[in-house]
């Protein structure tokens, strides 16, 4: 008998299973070091039957990032009520920080894409690079929209003063998360590879304070 073709819902678990796998490998080794055809024995695949799914590897690269924000704000939907804008912000940063624990593939091709040449980034079409674009700035306001609203004197500054002290919350709290996940600085870590919540509280709670104190500030430089 012939094959049945696959459905829908099958065409999407695969393009999901091969998008979880290469955001792995990405991360890992690299976009450019990213072998469709080693992909594939992970996979148990064929290279063929890959291209089948995405043409290039540069499509497969934005498809996977676009799949990683997607996840991200899934993650912050399920999250319960806050009873106040600063726990609201604190419990985003929770699960920011468990979810870059899950899935790391997709939050390191989130906020550490890799570079890629004019002549690759044309490889892919215009509609998946702006899907991603957008996906990336909403995900930006996302959160200096939370910090904005834990941190009311933030909304008494200038636009570019407001988008150094998001910034600064954001770079941070990455900081914090690739430390611990590369173990990059292993004395001053605590010898474990999941970040305390105790130590993500504490972590909080200064960048907060730091922000208000800043924000405070008629002029913040």
């Amino acid at each position: 008998m012939p094959k049945k073709p696959f459905t829908t819902e099958e065409i999407n678990a695969q393009r999901e299973r091969i998008m979880d796998s290469a955001a792995q490998v990405m991360a890992e080794v690299g976009f450019h070091h990213l072998s469709m055809r080693k992909l594939a024995t992970e996979l148990g695949m064929t290279a063929s039957n890959i291209y089948n799914y995405f043409p290039d590897k540069e499509t497969l690269f934005l498809h996977s990032r676009r799949r990683g924000f997607e996840l991200a704000f899934a993650a912050l939907s399920r999250q319960q009520m806050a009873d106040s804008a600063r726990h609201a912000l604190c419990a985003s940063a929770g699960q920011l920080i468990a979810f870059a624990q899950r899935w790391p593939g997709y939050y390191q091709l989130m906020l550490q894409p890799p570079l890629l040449s004019l002549q690759e980034a044309d490889q892919a079409s215009q509609e998946i690079r702006l899907q991603v674009g957008r996906l990336a700035e909403e995900w930006q306001r996302h959160w200096l929209a939370l910090l904005q609203d834990a941190v009311p004197a933030m909304q008494q500054q200038p636009e570019p003063q407001r988008m150094q002290l998001a910034l600064f919350f954001i770079t941070s709290l990455h900081g914090l998360i690739d430390a611990y996940r590369y173990q990059s600085l292993p004395l001053l870590l605590d010898g474990v590879e999941l970040i305390p919540d105790a130590l993500v509280q504490n972590h909080l709670v200064w960048l907060l304070a730091a922000l208000a104190q800043q924000a405070e500030k008629t002029g913040v430089s």
